[in-house]
């Protein structure tokens, strides 16, 4: 057998230089976590369709109240 040195190469997987990102716990201490701001939007969405829901059915039943009282007249 040959008793020479393996010359062997390694590469890098990562770069040098990763792009700067900040941390998740930055996020949530400055109040500008992409989870965070989902979350309000789909709490305020809610809270709007709801509130719109309310008043929907109570110009609904208002309707229905003024149609009947001048049906009795």
């Amino acid at each position: 057998m040959n008793n020479t040195s393996n010359n062997t190469q390694t590469s890098q997987l990562i770069p040098a230089t990763s792009p700067v990102i900040e941390k998740p716990s930055a996020w949530m201490r400055d109040g500008y976590s992409p989870t965070e701001i989902i979350l309000a939007m789909a709490i305020l969405s809610s809270l709007l369709m709801g509130g719109t829901a309310t008043v929907i059915m109570a110009t609904v039943e208002l309707v229905k109240t003024l149609v009947q009282t001048k049906k009795r007249k």
